[in-house]
């Protein structure tokens, strides 16, 4: 009987394949570790253990013929043992990159049965071919759970990073630093989309030494030359740099600063030497509308808002900066200072607001990317805006398809899944912006020049062109009466007022409902509120809120349910609201609105579209502020169809009073 073998080819350089999401396997292989393998407890020591690997990785796609067998692959191609194949690898790096890895102290220690675990889960791709940064994720996964807490640091997709570097877009003869580098995922992106400059001129700054050397040796690696990476506090004084930093970087002379800060008031800066230097390290006020540096420092400053001040020191005049921001910044009335030192002293060349998901799983912090041109503009001009709500990936950082019209993931002419990321489409209408030509207002890129800015805000939501078309239109027709509910209030036909908190300790003190946001549900009050209270805490509040039957509350203040509304009936006027509800009453005589019909409007889709636009993010609650009285209502014109609204919208609230009193009557029958 004759037997036939089936051997297995070894892995061509060929046959490796573009990875679209290596968390996942970097995952596995930190969990792999943690429970397998003796003598590594340090998570520093765990991930620069698989960092070295993934760099023998990229060292050796880099250097195999396309049609040539990998080092990296389990298959014993030419009878040598892993081990021996993968140190050689190693050893080839540290010979080659002499400057960065220590010939003694830097050793490869996975013994071979996990090695050939994690060379299984990393073998057929080719990593340095990755849609994302392969580097930045294997520190994400495997170092930062213990990390990130205490210094703040989030590494940024490199879909963020491309997006960025495409939009300042340096040519290869521009210089270019990222003061803080981390592992610099900024500066490789910079140089994927420079494949034929020479890179000498790309420089990175990092506090921590262990990203510094992680940081040389990605760069080295990619670019084969030595990496001006340089370990220092980007905050600090200049003077306490080392002689090579002083040397090799230099205040106004960089053309480009591509960077994502760390944020965190936790960390903020309080050496009052250090915020000193900075004109945002002081305390600022508000003088006859603009708003004025005053003599006195401040306590502290988180690092981001200093690191956008040492960013625009470090560029020549006419030099450009993009950084990541968390999206408060932008529109905090606390914060309304920084752009204004922005908007007086330098050129906002563009905003992109992103997805609360764009740092997930690790941050839900909302982002903006921020772009600045080194120069002071004595006239209007237009600035670019954009909102990314695909960022390309979901709250726990899998990835996301664009879905048509049959509900199945659209697909490109290579049959490949369409990732739903709106930046590239976004980086083309800011070309189009740039080069003059007409570009179509959408979320995705619409201009406002800086005299339209309202109130020094930069939030892109916050001036949504889809909504502003729509209220335009409403108002062209005579159909539509547009009114804001800050004009409702000036013509006294509306009032508003807030509610308040009582504290934790008065919470099952009684009987009486302390209605929160969540306790509203469907234009009503929940029938059994969770937290009840006393007779005499209520007579304490009873007057302040004055709460009557007709009244509207509306959730101002919160995370998801701003914009919820109830209406208060005859057996609800006997409850405490709490501060993140504005209570709207009409008012005397109104012969524009009433009730019923304000409960609508308030309801309505062109309403809720403009509460969510003007929710910005403060601190770690979303609130929607003074910025209520902002919100336009869209009435009907005709009084026959405004009279059969509010008779509609009376009949639901009522039937649903009736249904909460028939509850109340079944359930005290037994």
């Amino acid at each position: 009987m004759k037997i036939s073998l089936i051997l297995a080819m070894p892995l061509t350089r060929n046959d490796l394949k573009v990875p679209t999401d290596l968390k996942k396997a970097f995952v596995d292989i930190r969990n792999h570790l943690a429970g397998n393998f003796k003598g590594i407890t340090q998570d520093n020591t765990l991930v620069e253990q698989v960092l070295f690997l993934l760099f023998c990785k990229i060292q050796d796609e880099i250097s195999t013929p396309s049609n040539e067998p990998v080092q990296f692959q389990i298959e014993d191609f030419n009878r040598q043992p892993l081990l021996v194949r993968i140190n050689r690898l190693f050893d080839q790096l540290k010979v080659k990159f002499k400057t960065i890895l220590d010939p003694k102290n830097d050793q490869l220690i996975i013994d071979d049965a996990n090695l050939r675990v994690i060379v299984s889960l990393l073998e057929s791709y080719a990593i340095s071919e990755a849609q994302r940064d392969a580097i930045g994720d294997a520190i994400e996964q495997i170092l930062l759970p213990s990390l990130r807490g205490s210094q703040g640091q989030f590494f940024t997709p490199k879909n963020i990073t491309i997006t960025m570097a495409q939009i300042l877009a340096p040519t290869p003869d521009e210089s270019i630093i990222d003061p803080a580098c981390g592992a610099g995922g900024f500066l490789t992106s910079t140089m994927a989309l420079q494949k034929d400059a020479s890179f000498n001129l790309l420089y990175g700054i990092d506090k921590d030494e262990f990203l510094v050397k992680i940081s040389k040796l990605h760069l080295a690696i990619l670019k084969s030359s030595k990496p001006n990476i340089f370990c220092e506090n980007s905050l600090d004084s200049y003077e306490n740099w080392s002689v090579n930093s002083q040397s090799a970087i230099k205040l106004n002379s960089f053309d480009v600063v591509l960077t994502n800060p760390p944020f965190g008031a936790k960390i903020s800066v309080t050496n009052p030497n250090v915020l000193d230097m900075y004109d945002l390290g002081y305390k600022w006020q508000k003088e006859e509308n603009r708003w004025q540096k005053s003599d006195e420092i401040r306590e502290r400053q988180p690092p981001q808002i200093l690191f956008i001040e040492r960013s625009l020191q470090l560029l020549k005049p006419g030099g450009r900066m993009a950084i990541v921001l968390p999206e408060g910044i932008f529109g905090n009335t606390s914060d309304r200072y920084i752009i204004s030192y922005l908007l007086e002293n330098f050129t906002i060349l563009a905003v992109i607001s992103c997805s609360s998901v764009a740092f997930a799983p690790h941050t839900h912090i909302k982002t903006s990317l921020l772009f600045v041109e080194k120069t002071k503009q004595q006239k209007d001009y237009p600035i670019f805006f954009a909102i990314a709500d695909n960022v390309g990936h979901d709250k726990n950082g899998k990835e996301i398809y664009r879905i048509g019209e049959t509900g199945i993931p659209l697909t490109d002419h290579e049959g490949r899944k369409v990732i739903a990321d709106d930046l590239p489409i976004i980086v083309q209408n800011y070309r189009v912006f740039r080069s003059n030509k007409h570009l179509d207002y959408s979320a995705l890129g619409f201009i406002l020049n800086r005299d339209d800015l309202v109130n020094n805000i930069l939030i892109p939501a916050y001036y949504d062109p889809d909504v502003r078309e729509r209220l335009h239109t409403y108002r062209l027709n005579s159909e539509f009466t547009v009114i804001s509910l800050g004009e409702l209030i000036e013509k006294r036909f509306l009032s508003i007022t807030r509610g308040h908190e009582i504290g934790a300790k008065a919470y099952g003190t009684g009987t009486i409902p302390f209605v929160r946001t969540s306790d509203i549900i469907n234009l009503e009050i929940d029938i059994n509120p969770l937290k009840q209270v006393s007779e005499d805490i209520y007579n304490q509040y009873k007057r302040k809120q004055d709460i009557n039957a007709g009244d509207i509350l509306i959730v101002n203040d919160g995370t998801f349910l701003i914009g919820r509304t109830a209406m208060i009936t005859e057996h609800d006027e006997k409850i405490i609201i709490q501060s993140h509800f504005r209570r709207i009453r009409i008012t005397g005589e109104n012969p524009i609105i009433d009730k019923y019909l304000l409960l609508w409007s308030l309801n309505s889709e062109i309403v809720q579209k403009q509460i969510k636009a003007k929710t910005f993010i403060q601190a770690t609650i979303s609130t929607l502020g003074d910025r209520l009285k902002e919100i336009v209502l869209v009435l009907p014109s005709d009084p026959k169809v405004k009279r059969k609204i509010s008779s509609e919208f009376e009949t639901i609230v009522m039937q649903k009073q009736a249904l909460k009193e028939r509850y109340k009557q079944l359930i005290e029958e037994i």
